[in-house]
């Protein structure tokens, strides 16, 4: 935690400021209470790959179960718009076109939210901007609805980024949750194109590592999920993005596979945690899916 503070102060006295959390350890909460009183615009997409006839389809995801926790809890909270991608819709176009789409709509002070399920890979980094040689990207579809070529169809973290700053307005909060592997740094934060904007990412893993389905969802998604169960009860007064990543911590310690380790990361630029309204708080009483009639997972190897 010291040693993530001290990379706080250092970066935020440079003209970027940028906020990089410690791989699955806990950040500093703070006692401030708040509900979000702007606008949220959301945008939902998942795939699972059922209709790709390469390697993608051989295995198809869980992802399905995911996808409608975030639709359970878009309605639980009662954002203002929501637009869902599923599956064949999901090409690099529509969803750069969707990104636009809903990202438009946000004003100074609104929450811009993206949430992800499907698969993330690394890709050659194609301009040098990478320290490790590798893109993160999303893993998108053709207007076939193949996941091949993938240099023609997936969705990298620049072009990605770049949409995202293209479409928000820039007094606006950008929050990215994304529930694949390879996704730690997605958003990018540390492009000159984010300088003077707030956002943060909360991923399933780090670059480097996968991010594990349960056979009802991806661990990421459901440990979202029940932590802001859990928050709903004992916050009245709101919670910061902070406390939400603690909690969805705590969550996935509890279920986690003995035999598979991942990093559920955070980073941020401009704002910290702390700092950062959660948007997604429930208006009306709320158990998500992974309390109930998705409880059960598979514990394979265990």
């Amino acid at each position: 935690m010291d040693d993530c503070l001290r990379c706080i102060g250092c970066c935020f006295g440079q003209t970027q400021q940028i906020f990089n959390g410690d791989p699955n350890e806990d950040i500093t909460e703070t006692d401030e209470q708040e509900m979000p009183e702007a606008n949220v615009h959301m945008l939902i997409t998942g795939l699972d790959y059922k209709g790709d006839r390469n390697w993608a389809g051989q295995n198809p995801l869980d992802t399905i179960y995911a996808f409608q926790m975030m639709e359970q809890l878009a309605t639980a909270c009662n954002v203002t718009s929501v637009k869902k991608m599923w599956n064949a819709e999901c090409t690099k176009e529509a969803m750069l076109d969707a990104i636009e789409e809903v990202g438009s709509k946000c004003e100074e002070g609104d929450f811009f939210v993206f949430y992800y399920t499907g698969h993330g890979d690394a890709m050659p980094d194609d301009d040098g901007d990478e320290d490790d040689g590798f893109d993160s990207a999303l893993c998108l579809v053709g207007p076939d609805g193949q996941v091949e070529p993938r240099h023609e169809v997936w969705l990298r973290d620049d072009d990605f980024a770049e949409a995202v700053v293209n479409a928000v307005d820039a007094g606006a909060h950008v929050l990215v949750l994304a529930d694949c592997c390879h996704s730690g740094t997605i958003l990018d934060v540390t492009k000159p194109i984010w300088r003077g904007r707030k956002a943060l990412s909360i991923t399933g893993c780090s670059d480097k590592q996968t991010s594990v389905g349960t056979g009802k969802g991806g661990m990421f998604s459901r440990a979202l999920t029940r932590a802001i169960q859990d928050l709903q009860t004992e916050s009245g007064d709101g919670y910061m993005t902070s406390t939400v990543y603690n909690r969805t911590l705590a969550k996935y310690r509890e279920c986690k596979y003995a035999s598979h380790t991942q990093d559920i990361t955070i980073h941020g630029c401009g704002v910290l945690p702390q700092q950062f309204v959660w948007p997604l708080q429930p208006v009306t009483p709320y158990v998500t899916l992974a309390n109930t009639q998705y409880r059960s997972m598979d514990f394979p190897g265990q």
